[in-house]
């Protein structure tokens, strides 16, 4: 044998080998992630026995390691190519720290936990983007993804430390449902049935819901991972509605600090808003104020109070009220629409810039900088919060409203015409509401916020298109045009097709659940279902009267309000790729 064939074949199996051993522990990690989660899911959610005690120790020793010589073996076998992955530094800061709880033997710090949850995340992630293109379609991943947090949720929400009146597995997963999708509708009361821990994991799947399972973990996994295929980033491409398989780092990038220095900001200003709120009514005030402005700023509608917002203690206090409405307005109309001003404001701010200090540069002029879609997303927008705004004043003036000052009056009105926008916050009673403001509420929660947000509903957008190409219709105008733009045949089918699904699946559960329920009046199911499928979480306090089965019905629905009908739909029914036929066209009677 020549030493040139001996030596190619020395390095294939070398290469074949270091295949092997690094497949073996990824899978080791992946094993090891789902066992460290495992083990804190004991660890907080139980009562631990002195032989439990043995085993968490022992548990917080052995997965240290496993980490620790897993990854020092991958960087050996793989140094030249580790080191491009752009997360590398912080991984071997990681090492550096777990190595020194192993030194020290320290197993009960918060470090280590820290540790430990930060490296399970980051190769679940990982696992997740690096198996998008098997098995599964890119709208079939969304939904699947969705379904898993939903699970895991529940399992969290029955551990015996996270509630503390008996709880059902049926409302444990109504309500990870509801705090996954985003939701607020609730078969339990949160503040009497779940204590601190199960608060925090309600918080955490709240955050998860309202960022998107699949946005999370993709930054997590490019963060950390830079080895992806072309078939990762096309389904990553199509899940994030990007044009351009280059921005897609930099929208997880956005979308994720974007999200957490809005809920900062809006932690402190509502902590500043209840700061003198005595203890006995508010015990934590600053896990009230970050859960609020998560729940807020994600479009939730959870409370950590009796009766929601309309707890005596803070149904007065009209500032907190006007901020949660405020976060609610910023998550509502979609990340796209922040970063397009975004980017407009930077342009402007630089361009200002380099007229102060008198250099000739200038930012190059777009001619269109703010897109048709945030003109119509903002133009909507401020129609329906001012008109909502109004309209709900007028009806509850002499009714709701009656009692309160000038400024209670506003700050209700305004929340009352914010919230339905698929938030689920009330001020008020929704049962005290007049004929009328129940019909305008219905309204605003099916067409509910903008696409890409943390809302639901049909969204402006196909609200503000189908309408547009009505009145394109009665003019007899050949095409839709909105601010001096044509509007693509495929965005007209696709919103006539989202309002028609809908309105479908309104009527076939309302249906199914007024079977469930013959005693209740129609008018309550319609609109806890419009409330389920638009993800606002509003109630006339019918949801705790389901049955298993409208439980699940409800579930359903707000499952398919997050995920999207037709995102949903499209998973399940086969693609056709490609049609090289037509037919002959007939007119048909309407």
């Amino acid at each position: 044998m020549h030493s040139t064939e001996f030596t190619y074949r020395l390095n294939l199996l070398t290469r074949i080998a270091h295949k092997i051993i690094d497949r073996f522990i990824e899978i080791l990690f992946l094993l090891t992630s789902f066992a460290t989660l495992g083990l804190m899911a004991y660890e907080f959610g139980y009562t631990i026995t002195d032989s439990g005690k043995a085993y968490i120790i022992w548990g917080y020793k052995i997965i240290p390691q496993i980490f620790l010589y897993g990854s020092l073996i991958k960087i050996a076998l793989n140094y030249k190519l580790i080191g491009k992955e752009k997360g590398f530094w912080i991984e071997i800061i990681i090492l550096l720290l777990l190595l020194f709880t192993l030194i020290t033997q320290k197993t009960e710090y918060i470090l280590l936990h820290t540790l430990l949850l930060f490296i399970s995340i980051i190769q679940l992630s990982k696992a997740v983007v690096s198996n998008l293109q098997r098995r599964l379609q890119p709208e079939m991943m969304f939904a699947s993804s969705f379904v898993t947090i939903i699970f895991i949720g529940a399992a969290l929400l029955m551990l015996p430390k996270a509630h503390q009146e008996p709880l059902d597995f049926t409302d444990a997963l109504f309500t990870s449902t509801s705090a996954v999708c985003i939701t607020g509708l609730t078969t339990v009361d949160i503040s009497a049935t779940f204590t601190l821990t199960g608060q925090v994991i309600l918080l955490l799947l709240i955050q998860i819901g309202g960022i998107g399972v699949m946005t999370f973990t993709s930054f997590i996994a490019l963060s950390f991972f830079t080895q992806s295929s072309f078939s990762d980033q096309m389904a990553l491409k199509n899940i994030l509605s990007e044009e351009s398989m280059n921005n897609i780092f930099q929208t997880l990038f956005y979308t994720f600090f974007t999200t957490l220095i809005i809920e900062a900001i809006g932690t402190w200003v509502i902590w500043w808003e209840i700061r003198y709120i005595p203890r006995e009514i508010i015990p934590h005030r600053t896990f009230f104020a970050v859960f609020h402005a998560v729940s807020a700023f994600c479009n939730a509608g959870f409370s950590t109070l009796h009766d929601n917002l309309y707890n005596p203690a803070i149904r007065h206090l009209y500032g907190f009220q006007t901020w949660i409405s405020v976060l609610i307005i910023l998550g509502g109309i979609g990340f796209p629409i922040v970063f397009n001003y975004g980017k407009l404001i930077n342009h402007k701010i630089r361009n200002v810039i380099y007229r102060l200090t008198g250099s000739s540069k200038r930012m190059p002029s777009h001619v269109r900088i703010v897109n048709t879609t945030t003109r119509i997303v903002i133009t909507t927008t401020f129609f329906l919060l001012i008109g909502g705004t109004l309209l709900f004043w007028l009806f509850e003036n002499n009714a709701l409203l009656h009692d309160l000052p000038l400024r209670g009056k506003l700050a209700v009105s305004f929340l009352g015409a914010t919230t339905c926008r698929t938030a689920g916050f009330n001020s008020f009673s929704i049962q005290a509401l007049t004929a009328p403001t129940l019909a305008l509420t219905m309204f605003l929660m099916w067409i509910g916020a903008s696409p890409l947000s943390t809302g639901g509903g049909i969204k402006t957008t196909t609200f503000t298109i189908a309408l547009k190409s009505i009145f394109s219709t009665l003019r007899n105008k050949e095409n839709v045009e909105i601010f001096k733009r044509q509007i693509p045949n495929e965005n007209i089918k696709r919103a006539y097709t989202i309002i028609l699904l809908s309105i479908l699946w309104i009527f076939a559960a309302t249906l199914i659940i007024a079977a469930l329920h013959p005693q209740n009046r129609i008018s309550d199911i319609l609109f806890e279902v419009i409330s389920a499928i638009s993800t606002v979480g509003l109630s006339i306090d019918f949801t705790p009267q389901l049955n298993t089965a409208g439980k699940i019905i409800i579930c359903l629905t707000m499952f398919a309000g997050r995920v999207g009908l037709i995102t949903l739909l499209s998973g399940i029914i086969h693609q056709q790729t490609s049609q090289n036929y037509t037919y002959a066209e007939e007119n048909i009677i309407l």
